[in-house]
């Protein structure tokens, strides 16, 4: 599965799933562009891989640091062949009543605007490669919903279809898109989300052990190697089962 060669791109590398995808790759050979808006954390991922890296310091939900982040990369490397749309918060535990503007403006700038900016800018340099690979972090959440989570939800469901416009838009380019939908997995912002709703019925949410971010990684390698390069505008479900069940009935038979 090596990426000998190849420059990639890993939004949110500091922490979780985007440290553990920037060492996945790496150990492949890559180059790797580590992305993210705190330089320590991207500092100590970097500090763990292997090959050449470089660290920018940017908020994907601006337009002008997504450019820059190509931008960078081209300066460096010269090249940009693979995207990894990690980046995301969880959001307010509320409900739609409960959540303010702010809030939900927050959570779809960082999960869905700053996954379709950072594709916006990498695309064109895909394209003028001949091809390359975007494959995207949303949520089994993004499929399923989740008591007091709405704008969480919401723009992973956002992501989800994202991604198959995208996959249909690109398939000429031979520009590979595809996305990964974790479930509870063992990050510092599950752990967060679920001692937020402790007290909240969550239905979907596995009981199991959590999902190692390593074994996420693995996944999001396969996808962004040759081996899935017939694989495009797909949903790839790693949730421990939490959604294969039918949910709870919801509403009162009274």
């Amino acid at each position: 599965m090596s990426l000998t060669d190849r420059v990639a791109v890993v939004t949110g590398a500091g922490t979780g799933i985007g440290r553990a995808t920037a060492q996945a790759i790496s150990n492949e050979s890559a180059g790797v562009v580590l992305v993210g808006r705190s330089i320590e954390k991207l500092k100590k991922t970097s500090q763990e891989l292997k090959g050449p890296t470089l660290t920018v310091v940017g908020d994907i939900s601006k337009a002008n640091d997504a450019r820059r982040i190509v931008d960078e990369t081209l300066d460096k490397f010269g090249m940009l062949d693979i995207l990894v749309n990690n980046a995301g918060v969880e959001g307010p535990n509320k409900t739609t009543i409960q959540t303010s503007e702010e809030e939900w403006d927050g959570v779809m700038d960082i999960n869905l605007k700053g996954t379709f900016l950072c594709s916006k800018y990498a695309l064109p340099v895909m394209i003028k490669q001949g091809g390359g690979v975007i494959t995207n972090v949303a949520s089994n959440w993004g499929i399923v919903g989740a008591a007091h989570s709405v704008a969480y939800c919401a723009s992973k469901a956002g992501v989800i279809l994202l991604t198959k416009a995208m996959a249909i838009d690109h398939a000429k380019d031979g520009i590979v898109v595809n996305c990964i939908c974790p479930g509870d997995c063992d990050t510092e912002m599950i752990r967060r989300s679920i001692d937020a709703s402790s007290k909240i019925a969550t239905p979907h949410r596995n009981e199991g052990r959590l999902i190692r971010p390593e074994e996420i990684a693995q996944a999001i390698l396969f996808l962004v190697s040759d081996k899935a390069r017939m694989t495009t505008g797909t949903v790839f479900v790693m949730d421990n089962g939490a959604t294969a069940g039918e949910g709870p009935q919801l509403l009162s038979s009274k």
